[in-house]
């Protein structure tokens, strides 16, 4: 039988969430320096992005058209909502079963929220 990888838990999974995430936000703005954090608690898996702008929405930024990039990012949430609850699901092995973001531009904050199914234990 094939040696099957065990599944992160605690703080490597918390780790592992924020490195898929990181990934994803790198793929699409071709940065991957942004700083995040994940947080566990029964049903919900919250990370919290810093440092996430890229220098073509600070320019935006700074001609004072913050409503473009607010937008842009919805956007962009939006067409990655399937790939950020896949990583989500592939490391927790629990379905995601809802989904929410929401950014700011100062401080360069993004949420991203996805609440689990329960346990079966939990049924």
């Amino acid at each position: 039988m094939p040696d099957v990888p065990a599944q992160p838990a605690g703080e490597g999974l918390t780790q592992a969430i924020s490195a898929a995430i990181v990934k994803l936000y790198g793929e699409v703005y071709g940065r991957g320096q942004t700083t995040a954090s994940t947080y566990i608690n029964d049903n919900v898996v919250v990370c919290i992005l810093q440092d996430m702008l890229t220098p073509g929405e600070q320019q935006l930024l700074a001609n004072d058209e913050r409503q473009v990039v607010i937008d842009g990012r919805i956007a962009f949430q939006a067409d990655k909502e399937d790939a950020f609850s896949a990583a989500v699901e592939r490391l927790t092995l629990r379905p995601v079963v809802g989904f929410m973001s929401a950014n700011q531009t100062s401080p360069e904050i993004a949420c991203e929220m996805f609440f689990l199914a329960p346990h079966p234990a939990d049924t």
